[in-house]
């Protein structure tokens, strides 16, 4: 029986998160620009999200996402990375990298930064190959 499709939980300028019946949820980030304040929204409904179905996985397809400014870089790090922002932890991040060179660098700018204890993150480049792992584990 084929998996069912992913149903849509929230949706904004920066993107879309989605659940999965598989037991995870999907962030896609939209291209183009976005405010700080709608990728904070966007991320602390992915963590309203986790908490709410008990979830502990997360993808994240950063293909078509554009460079952090350093508003974003700043919220990511001090709220999401430091756990400021209610979500499970500890939390597996499924990460396909941004196909954009200046995105891709900034993400890994922050992906550095991450506190292996309570958020652990794995990139990607080929969505196929993240989505596979994601099922598996």
């Amino acid at each position: 029986m084929p998996d069912s499709p992913p149903t849509t939980y929230f949706q904004s300028e920066a993107g879309l998160l989605l659940q999965h019946a598989a037991g995870y949820a999907e962030l896609r980030y939209l291209p183009g620009k976005r405010s700080p304040m709608a990728l904070a929204t966007l991320l602390t409904r992915l963590g309203q999200l986790l908490l709410e179905r008990g979830w502990t996985k997360f993808l994240a397809d950063n293909r078509q996402m554009s460079p952090l400014t350093v508003a974003e870089k700043e919220w990511f790090v001090n709220q999401w990375l430091g756990q400021r922002v209610a979500r499970p932890a500890p939390l597996l991040g499924v990460v396909v990298l941004p196909l954009d060179v200046f995105a891709r660098l900034s993400f890994l700018e922050m992906y550095a930064q991450a506190n292996a204890i309570s958020i652990k993150y794995r990139t990607y480049t080929d969505l196929t190959e993240a989505q596979a792992y994601i099922a598996r584990v």
